[in-house]
């Protein structure tokens, strides 16, 4: 499974309140190398939606499955604030460091 820090889901959750409530993160990765394309977007939440450390997450099976062992969190770069993922699992600082998206 992937989760939230509590600054990411805090931030996430106040930018769909303020779009206006009832809605889900969207998280979808595309094939490809370097880990492939990701889109990260706001949607209406369906039925469906899954929450994660009190985010609602839409994403399909295979998404769902490249996302175990990742942690999502919110960080700020020279490019400003977004979200960024790195893997919980590796140990070395620079590998930790964020990807922003």
């Amino acid at each position: 499974m992937f989760s939230f820090t509590p600054q990411a889901a805090q931030k996430l959750n106040a930018i769909m309140q303020e779009k206006g409530g009832n809605l889900a993160l969207c998280i979808e990765i595309d094939s490809g190398p370097g880990g492939g394309s990701w889109r990260l977007t706001l949607v209406e939440r369906s039925p469906a939606a899954l929450v994660v450390d009190g985010v609602p997450v839409q994403a399909d099976s295979a998404t769902l499955r490249r996302l175990d062992g990742l942690v999502i969190d919110w960080v700020l770069t020279p490019d400003g604030p977004g979200l960024g993922v790195y893997d919980r699992n590796l140990l070395d600082g620079e590998a930790r460091q964020a990807r922003r998206f």
